[in-house]
């Protein structure tokens, strides 16, 4: 029987932290920071890793959402293309992770040339930056909750549970 996820992220951690940690030498300022990087986000992948995919899944209909909110609010050749990026990710399974991203990546790489608008040549109108500044807001409140375990957010313990937001 394979140990479990959490033992094999407890184990590497503690492998770094009381093996590859303590040998490396004191003026080895770089390797001592790579070590707590390492062992920071492996706590942070054990803590994340039971929800990634419900994550990414409500990213991706986060997404979808502000693709669908764009389509009237930009030009036809704009609006095509979000419809095409649409199409494209509408039978995404959300319970698989790389198709997820894919989904994502082709979404936002749409919305991005919607918000480039051509190198300046079709501006935003107000309504699409209100719905994006809307999407932003979203996002990264999730980001924040996802990533509190980080602890570097100083409203870290004002954040609502990942439930809440996922």
């Amino acid at each position: 029987m394979l140990p479990s996820l959490d033992v094999r992220f407890n184990n590497l951690i503690k492998a770094v932290e009381q093996v590859i940690g303590p040998v490396i030498p004191k003026e080895e300022k770089l390797a001592q920071e790579q070590v707590r990087l390492v062992v920071g986000h492996l706590t942070i992948m054990k803590e994340q890793w039971k929800d990634a995919v419900r994550f990414e899944a409500g990213s991706y209909r986060l997404m979808r959402g502000l693709a669908e909110n764009l389509v009237p609010l930009v030009d036809d050749d704009q609006a095509s293309d979000l419809r095409a990026a649409l199409s494209e990710t509408q039978a995404t399974p959300e319970d698989n992770i790389d198709r997820l991203n894919a989904a994502i990546c082709t979404l936002g790489t749409s919305i991005d040339r919607v918000i480039l608008g051509e190198d300046g040549r079709k501006p935003l109108s107000k309504e699409a930056r209100l719905v994006l500044l809307d999407y932003g807001e979203a996002s990264s409140l999730r980001d924040r909750v996802w990533f509190r375990g980080n602890g570097i957010d100083p409203d870290r313990e004002s954040l609502p549970p990942l439930e809440d937001v996922i």
